[in-house]
């Protein structure tokens, strides 16, 4: 995830990080829920197409490009349900 700030020059320098912030704000849980979708979708588009797909090398792309799209997904799920629990403290 990238953060730009703001320098003393007039000019934005970017930032990574390499974990989620420990609260993240709405705007942020919608993204990933809206990014959770994405994924979810993906990897099942992924899926039945390997399943209808009769060459077998394109079958086990298909196959890999679903699994990595679940990866995907289960990683964003993993940054959202702490923010979830936290939210239920409320």
């Amino acid at each position: 995830m990238y953060h730009n700030q703001y320098n003393p020059q007039g000019t934005y320098q970017q930032h990574s990080f390499s974990q989620p912030p420990q609260v993240l704000s709405t705007k942020d849980t919608l993204y990933i829920s809206d990014a959770l979708s994405w994924e979810l979708l993906a990897s099942k588009k992924a899926h039945n197409m390997a399943d209808e797909c009769q060459d077998p090398q394109i079958k086990q792309k298909l196959q890999e490009m679903s699994q990595l799209h679940q990866r995907h997904y289960q990683v964003l799920l993993n940054h959202l349900q702490p923010q979830q629990q936290y939210q239920g403290y409320q």
